[in-house]
């Protein structure tokens, strides 16, 4: 599975994620974030720096599970955000909430 559980509030999306898999990407990785959300986890934290491959689907996952995480009333963010993805943002015209969800650098993810 793409999205994998690190530690209590930390995740990674790894691999490649694209309009071939993005369905079952989020549908899991929403059954995984919504048993730690329903669990009264304070932040979330996914990280992409392992994300080989992703598009315009790929974002649309991450707000999907962004949207998630506002449901409950839980701080969320992306750290690791590849340039591509960054880019693509951009020329979506969500650059900016990518941006306000990104991350402040950590070491530990």
């Amino acid at each position: 599975m793409p999205l994998e559980r690190l530690e209590p509030g930390h995740y990674a999306l790894k691999g490649i994620v694209t309009f071939d898999n993005a369905a079952v990407v989020e549908e899991n990785g929403r059954k995984l974030l919504q048993k730690e959300l329903q669990s009264g986890q304070s932040s979330v934290r996914i990280s992409l720096k392992e994300l080989h491959k992703g598009d315009s689907a790929t974002l649309s996952v991450c707000l999907s599970w962004l949207r998630l995480a506002g449901n409950y009333n839980t701080a969320f963010c992306f750290s690791g955000i590849p340039v591509e993805l960054q880019a693509l943002a951009k020329v979506c015209g969500i650059d900016e909430l990518l941006d306000a969800s990104s991350c402040p650098p950590c070491s530990a993810v």
